[in-house]
């Protein structure tokens, strides 16, 4: 099976997973004695969940954006509640 694409790790994966992942390599090459090889393939693939965590936090910050651009736009003005209470 060939290995999956930059696109098809994030399509598929889920952020806390990528997340859970990531902090498994950090501790990993924190406390373990490991091949430079095996180091090596650890921190590609933890630069790839690095940037599909990144990618997923600007997707979820443009949808709250918008969520609350949508809200405030129905909200009353600061002037019109003025002129209300006039």
């Amino acid at each position: 099976m060939p290995p999956k694409k930059q696109t098809d790790l994030k399509d598929d994966l889920h952020f806390e997973d990528a997340i859970e992942r990531l902090e498994k390599i950090i501790e990993k090459m924190e406390n373990e004695r490991v091949p430079l090889e095996e180091m090596l393939k650890d921190y590609e693939e933890g630069t790839k969940l690095l940037s599909v965590c990144k990618e997923k936090i600007s997707i979820a910050r443009k949808k709250v954006e918008k969520i609350n651009k949508d809200l405030n736009k129905d909200a009353p003005k600061l002037d019109e509640l003025d002129e209300i209470a006039d």
